[in-house]
Order: structure tokens, then sequence, then C-alpha cells
């Protein structure tokens, strides 16, 4: 083991490791399989803290970031080409200062901020022209699709039981149909520990869970939801998580 290997949570014991050692819902030693119209790939990982505050969710890796994993840096492999976006907008709710970086962030001795994603496995679906896509609207459609059951797995296994140190989740993503999705399973996971706040937020216990804008450039509403212009449906729902994200208790008191 490294001095970069990375931390895993599961419940309150932190597993060091650079990559999840996790196999549950696969059916043989292949390293992919095929569900229905998706292909999930067996590379589940996590980075950061092992007992952060918060913890930030992307769905699952998308071919940027796998292809990363098969050939970078361990480090350089989440949130990868979108980090300036995502460093702007983690400054701008508050979760990092002004001069820190998602780069910083990504480090062993990470203290505060977790990095993983809602499915740890990396998903893709094929589209009308039969080639696998793993952007847009793919992330809804496996909450409804025979993916489902695989994602309630590893949301089970990953998401149920969190440490008790995080109060704050952040998933990107802001599309209603995500939001949706998300939250059935969180809701399905925690029963009547769960509870919504608002239309992008909910709690689970002491967690707040809060969909934020993802940083991909791929997504045509960030800027719209970083102005937080309350005119606009992506502004409304950037001061709806900001509302949230205050009263959770997960920002530094300076």
């Amino acid at each position: 083991m490294t001095e970069t290997a990375l931390a895993h949570v599961i419940g309150d014991k932190a597993e060091q490791a650079g990559c999840i050692a996790c196999r549950r819902c696969f059916t043989s030693d292949e390293q992919s399989q095929t569900v229905g119209k998706w292909r999930m790939v067996n590379d589940p990982a996590a980075w950061g803290s092992a007992t952060p505050t918060v913890l930030l969710l992307g769905f699952s890796k998308g071919f940027t970031q796998a292809d990363a994993f098969r050939t970078g840096r361990y480090e350089d492999i989440p949130f990868k080409d979108m980090r300036p976006r995502l460093t702007e907008e983690l400054r701008l709710l508050g979760i990092i200062g002004k001069s820190e970086t998602v780069d910083q962030k990504m480090v062993a001795t990470e203290t505060e901020i977790g990095f993983g994603s809602f499915v740890r496995c990396s998903l893709s679906r094929t589209n009308k022209e039969g080639k696998f896509v793993c952007t847009g609207e793919v992330m809804p459609k496996a909450f409804s699709e025979e993916i489902s059951v695989n994602v309630e797995t590893c949301a089970r296994t990953y998401l149920a039981d969190l440490s008790s140190s995080v109060k704050l989740v952040l998933l990107l993503g802001t599309t209603d149909a995500y939001i949706t999705g998300c939250r059935g399973v969180i809701r399905l996971l925690y029963g009547s520990r769960f509870s919504l706040i608002n239309d992008v937020s909910y709690r689970t216990g002491d967690a707040t869970w809060v969909h934020v804008s993802h940083a991909s450039g791929m997504n045509g509403h960030h800027n719209t939801w970083m102005a937080g212009d309350p005119s606009t449906k992506p502004g409304r729902k950037r001061n709806l998580a900001m509302d949230a994200i205050r009263s959770s208790g997960a920002l530094r008191r300076n």
C-alpha cells in the first residue's frame, strides 16, 4: 500500500484502499458484464477523507474517468477535466476556501471531504445507434431499467450506513428525473429516518443530502445554476441547495 492510497468508508470503519475490492453485482470473474442495455465495469474506488464531514458523489465514472483509471495516476481520476469548474462551485457553496482547489483535496491526508460516486462501478448504456454512452439522459434511466437492481445494491452497500462524521452529501446532478431517482433509492434505504427538506435536498438522520450542479462541461445549465438568478429554474435550485447546505452544520466556522 502506497502513501497515496486513499480511503473508502463503510459505516464507521475506514478501509484504506487504492481501489475497492467489491464484486457484489458480478456473476462471474470477468471485469465487465452486461445487464440489459447496460455495461458494468468493475472498477469501484473512493478518494479523500476516510471520515469526511462532506461526501461528494457523482453518479458513476464517465469514460474520461474510467480511461484514467486504467492508465493514469490514481489521484487524477475523479472529476478529470472538470475540476476547475468543480473548484469554483465548491468555493461558491462554502465547502472549500477561496484559495483551495479540488486537486488539493485528492490526497491521502485529506480530513474534511470524501469523493466517490452513487454507483461505484462504471456504467454505460447503449443509445439508439448502439453505442455505449454514460452522460445526460443515461443517469435517470438507471433507476427504472434492469440495472436499477445493481444501483440499489451499490447504494445499500456504500451509502446506507454512512460514517457518523458525515454531515453533508453533495450529489452532482440537478435534473428533476435524476433527483427523483436518487431520492427514491435513499428513501428506500433509510425508511423512517428519511425526510424531505426541499425540492433538491433531503435528510437521513444527521446527514443532509443536497443535489448541486454537475460541473461537467457538457452541462449547459451550469453557469445559470452558478449565477443563482431566482427567475430561472437552475437558479432557484441553486438557492434551495445553498439553504440546505447552510442548515446542515457542515460548513466551516471561521
